[in-house]
């Protein structure tokens, strides 16, 4: 009698466990726990839309709420060259909540070829395209572009210096590019502007500001700033 009444226990035991991790199963599966709306937050931009983060992060309304996963689709969302940050987070019992921070466009790259891109403040290359000269952007000098998403080798200092030019200074500004020593920019005229090789560009910029706010630019021919409060000008009378 006493093997029967533990056999019946072990067996009502096993009984209630089943039927508990049984109804655990069929909550997951209801609709109750299935996604119902999906919240989409992107800040910096517009480049990309609410929709086009949804189909990125590969979630979709009546998905189950347990099936999201929430890092997957953040390693998705991070695939377009302008997402900086994402964060995607359940919002219990049946929201998605997904934050997209975007990536600002800075400079134009170009290479010696013609190949041409839009790059972030840190040279990340957000999409290669045609260059559009309504963007008011500076334009840098690259030996090679990668492809969105990746960084563009070499160009650092040349950022740097981009980063010092002023408004004011910008539409003075053809390109920036890179030489042995340094840093150089082309302005209007045909006019060169050795800057020199900094970290920190300010004075350079704020030299030749000085420079061009004293001389016709038509009457120089070339500018070196590169040593802080000695600009050397070489002029061209003919050109005045």
């Amino acid at each position: 009698m006493k093997v029967a009444v533990k056999s019946f226990r072990k067996y009502v035991f096993i009984s209630i466990i089943f039927v508990f991790l049984l109804g655990i199963y069929a909550a997951t599966q209801s609709e109750l726990l299935d996604v119902d709306e999906i919240e989409v937050v992107i800040t910096g931009g517009n480049e990309i839309s609410s929709d086009e983060v949804v189909t990125l992060s590969g979630i979709s309304l009546s998905q189950s709420m347990i099936s999201v996963d929430s890092r997957e689709a953040e390693s998705e969302i991070l695939k377009n060259s302008w997402v900086d940050e994402v964060e995607v987070r359940k919002d219990w019992p049946d929201n998605v909540l997904i934050w997209v921070s975007l990536r600002a466009a800075f400079a134009h790259v170009v290479t010696i070829e013609g190949n041409f891109a839009t790059v972030d403040i840190n040279g990340i290359v957000l999409k290669s395209s045609r260059m559009d000269s309504s963007s008011n952007l500076v334009t840098l000098l690259a030996e090679k572009l990668p492809v969105p998403g990746a960084k563009v080798e070499g160009v650092q200092m040349l950022l740097e210096a981009a980063k010092s030019i002023t408004p004011d200074l910008q539409k003075w500004v053809k390109i920036i590019s890179p030489t042995a020593n340094g840093v150089r920019v082309e302005l209007d005229d045909s006019v060169f502007a050795d800057l020199g090789a900094h970290q920190d560009f300010t004075n350079s910029i704020s030299d030749l500001k000085a420079v061009l706010g004293q001389v016709e630019l038509t009457c120089i021919q070339s500018i070196d700033v590169s040593i802080q409060d000695n600009p050397v000008v070489k002029r061209d009378n003919s050109r005045c």
